[in-house]
């Protein structure tokens, strides 16, 4: 049996003796293309040489890992579906074509793997918007005898990037599983019983399609072809699913250990395989930087942990337990992912205190499903439903089963509307960038030399203008108003690492000729320019950075440096940076803590920081190996790629003598050349933002001072309004603080039993049973006072019940209080019927409840309904 490890190095080494070089997996972030929320296949990295905008290399090989979450309802409930997957791949960019790539696959399958050629099987593309693929059909006649030769249609066998562009025939290999039990007689790769696979795909983009549907031959034929590393081990492990492959059985067999499982029944099956693999994908996502959250990558993070610790607590467990399975997943990798091994604690926390407020979270859907199911009458609104599902975890079918035991039905159809919505959420990234906004970047960025950033030594530097575009973003040759600008050189720093891009003038015969109001470096590699003036290509200009501009941008991202290494001080090296934002008014910073710090523990923190600022340290800068980054112990950013040689950014010491250092980190962005230019940290907000995540926000440098003038500004005139000196402003600020509290308090008890004195607004009766019925309408007050004022009337009775109401803009809100025990009803009962009459809705407990609902008929026609019913 073929070990994965075997597998995966076998595909690279056979594909390299035909010639292809070994590209490494790019990052499961697709940077070169925003439209993309992760790369989802292996020839994402490869786009620019698809295009023929990038002309670097005619072919490659590569394991490319991968995400894709469009089925993740799928996984665990199918044999193959799965969110995180390595894809094998062999790529020609107008190199060789399917004659060479059918033979090498073929080669390849049955010679170096040894698999039965009588267990193969293919498709080709039969025909229709383009003709059959005779070409594909004649070169695999020579393996494959042609009853196992299967034709398909455009749904299956033909590729396309959309309506218009590049595409072309596909044709896929399909491997026997053995007979499935299936009753279908003519059982083939047409049927769905399970019995045949598909392997691997190999397209062949041969055509550019154009708007009336005619297809032009390209100029350069290009090979794409996929091959799912986990379908591979099945087929070489003779594995029944994907899930009993090496890739999968060291986690499913400590999972089973963990939760006492025997692994038998469809839910534990199912459970196993679903904590698996969104273990997988999760530490994958999470050692690229990608945290919990609720927009974006972090959203797609945070539903994978969720749904995997749900199915963790149907199992029985009822702790956090995802992370202790992150060991694991390293060790099922080793040596080939290294972003694993270097983050396995940080990994492991923060699945940790994912897991940990989500279990909390799920007690609390719990009680939130009870108390809905108790106030929405017969039907429960797709809307709450969806809601519990992605705030809760509460799958569809939880709901339906809790709710169906109470009589109660769910709106499936406005679930699933609320379920696409939410879709649409993670569905697209970056909807600035339309994809042919992004296939014009890059072509800037493969048809340019890189542009030369001089910005670190001069503010000022002489340059060419390579290339203009409009405010459209297309081409022209002159500039006469809003667009961009590419340059062969710059000074100008482009947004990265968090910091701001610069802003200046460019001069032409030494006249101003254009503004820059924002530099970018969209794909990496050529800096784009904001412009507004008159620019022509190839002209000479001079660009002038904005210093003073600049100089604050520097002192704030120096600040960052020293809160970083601050922060890891005190609570140690499991801190990581998870963003930043540095602009010359000020700087945030968020930070990996799995727990709440203390006050004194920050204030130690910024303690730290402002001693570096005032110790006058040396700040230095050096273009050195990557590989030096782990011997000097310089710090970087999870997720981030960085060039390699690498720029560190040094602080106290010197590179011959690190151990000396203050900070040493990774980073492109522009510094102080000494922390006495910071000046001072001051840190104004420290804060959670989610789970695991906080964020620092402050000022340093003449931005600290500019707050400080500001904060002295507004004391000298509180002082003045005050009539005391400066310094006793908060003494006093205090005190009046103390008073208004006391004066608010004496108010709205004197408004409470003003309100609940009685008068023309109270109707009031006795009921059969001798209790009390008072119904008070409490004409101006606000739904949160309701209560006190029926706690104050109730103190006036032995047996009563109250119903308190007030309305406002349309609405009516109320409550109901029980004084004493009424036989035959209680406040809820009374509740849900006064609110049914309103159109509204209620719940509480037996002694108090309240809701609220149209205020569609005067308080004295309820009295009626009442009376008719106690």
């Amino acid at each position: 049996m073929k070990k994965s490890t075997e597998i995966r190095n076998g595909y690279l080494q056979f594909f390299h003796s035909k010639g292809l070089p070994v590209v490494a997996s790019s990052s499961l972030i697709p940077h070169s293309d925003p439209t993309l929320l992760f790369t989802s296949a292996g020839m994402v990295q490869f786009k620019p040489n698809f295009l023929g905008i990038d002309k670097s290399l005619k072919n490659a090989t590569t394991c490319q890992k991968c995400v894709r979450t469009t089925d993740i309802d799928s996984v665990g409930f199918t044999e193959r579906h799965l969110t995180f997957f390595e894809m094998l791949g062999n790529f020609s960019f107008g190199d060789y074509f399917k004659n060479e790539a059918i033979a090498w696959a073929w080669e390849y399958l049955t010679q170096v793997l040894g698999i039965d050629p009588e267990k193969l099987s293919v498709s080709i593309y039969k025909g229709g918007i383009a003709p059959r693929d005779e070409e594909a059909y004649n070169a695999w006649l020579k393996y494959v005898p042609a009853a196992r030769i299967f034709e398909l249609g455009e749904d299956d066998n033909f590729w396309t990037m959309g309506p218009t562009g590049p595409c072309g025939p596909c044709t896929e290999i399909y491997y026997d599983f053995g007979d499935k039990g299936c009753k279908n007689p003519h059982c083939d790769i047409t049927c769905d019983c399970g019995r045949f696979v598909e392997i691997w795909n190999l397209v062949f983009t041969q055509f550019d399609r154009q708007e009336d549907g005619t297809l032009n031959a390209l100029p350069h034929k290009n090979i794409d072809t996929g091959m799912g590393l986990e379908r591979l081990c099945m087929v070489m492990q003779n594995a029944k699913n994907v899930f009993e492959t090496d890739l999968f059985t060291p986690l499913t067999a400590q999972a089973k250990k963990d939760l006492n499982v025997k692994g038998e029944t469809k839910e534990e099956i199912s459970a196993l395989r679903i904590i698996a693999d969104h273990v997988r994908s999760s530490s994958f996502l999470i050692a690229e930087g990608i945290l919990p959250s609720n927009e974006g990558r972090g959203y797609i993070l945070r539903r994978l942990i969720r749904r995997a610790a749900r199915y963790a607590k149907l199992m029985g467990n009822d702790k956090p337990y995802l992370y202790t399975l992150v060991p694991v997943v390293q060790s099922i990798f080793a040596g080939l992912y290294p972003e694993i091994d270097k983050n396995l604690s940080h990994i492991q926390d923060v699945l940790k205190q994912e897991e940990s407020t989500f279990l909390k979270t799920l007690v609390t859907g719990e009680e939130k499903l009870s108390a809905l199911l108790a106030s929405c009458g017969k039907t429960l609104s797709g809307e709450e439903a969806f809601h519990l599902h992605e705030t809760f975890g509460f799958p569809l079918e939880l709901t339906k089963e809790i709710a169906a035991a109470k009589g109660v039905t769910v709106d499936e159809a406005g679930y699933a509307k609320a379920k696409e919505s939410a879709q649409e959420k993670s569905r697209s990234y970056a909807d600035e960038f339309s994809k042919e906004k992004v296939v014009v970047l890059q072509k800037i960025d493969n048809g340019y030399p890189a542009t030369e950033f001089v910005g670190y030594e001069t503010l000022s530097c002489e340059a060419e203008v390579l290339a203009l575009l409009d405010e459209k973003f297309e081409f022209v040759d002159a500039l006469n108003g809003n667009g961009f600008a590419v340059f062969d050189k710059t000074s100008f720093y482009a947004e990265s690492g968090g910091q701001v891009g610069d802003t200046g003038v460019i001069l032409s015969g030494g006249q101003e000729a254009a503004r820059v109001t924002d530099t970018q470096k969209p794909l990496g590699k050529v800096y784009l320019h904001k412009v507004s003036g008159t620019l022509k290509k190839g002209e000479k200009v001079t660009l002038s950075v904005n210093e003073a501009r600049r100089k604050r941008c520097m002192a704030n991202h120096s600040a960052i440096h020293l809160v970083n290494a601050a922060l890891r001080q005190v609570f140690g090296t499991s801190v990581h940076q998870s963003g930043s934002y540095v602009s010359p008014e000020r700087f945030r910073f968020d930070y990996t803590l799995s727990k709440t710090p203390s006050a004194e523990e920050l204030n130690k923190a910024w303690a730290i920081a402002n001693r570096a600022a005032e110790s006058a340290l040396p700040v230095s800068c050096q273009v050195r190996p990557l590989a030096d980054a782990d011997k000097l112990g310089a710090v970087t950013l999870l997720g981030e790629t960085y060039a390699d040689p690498a720029r560190f950014v040094l602080m106290g010491g010197d590179f011959n003598h690190p151990e000396a250092k203050y900070s040493l980190e990774l980073c492109a962005g522009t510094h102080v050349k000494n922390t006495a230019d910071v000046m001072t940290v001051l840190v104004l907000k420290e804060g959670s933002v989610s789970a695991g995540v906080r964020r620092i926000e402050g000022v340093a440098g003449y931005a600290a001072l500019d707050y400080l003038k500001n904060v002295n500004a507004q004391a000298e005139e509180l002082a003045s309004r005050l009539v005391v000196p400066s310094k006793d402003v908060f003494t006093r600020v205090n005190a009046i603080m103390d008073e208004l509290k006391e004066v608010k308090k004496r108010y709205t008890q004197f408004r409470e039993k003003t309100l609940a004195a009685g008068g023309v607004n109270e109707i009031a009766f006795t009921m059969k049973n001798g209790a009390s019925l008072v119904l008070r309408n409490a004409e101006g007050a606000e739904p949160k006072e309701l209560r006190n004022i029926a706690d104050t009337i109730a103190q006036k009775h032995q047996l009563a019940l109250i119903i308190v109401t007030c309305d406002k803009e349309g609405k009516r809100s109320f409550v109901v209080k029980m004084a004493g025990k009424l036989p035959n009803t209680d406040a809820v009962t009374v509740a849900k019927q006064i609110a049914a009459d309103l159109n509204g809705r209620a719940g509480g407990r037996p002694d108090f409840a309240q809701g609220g609902g149209e205020a569609k008929r005067p308080m004295q026609e309820l009295i009626g309904a009442l009376k008719a019913t106690l």
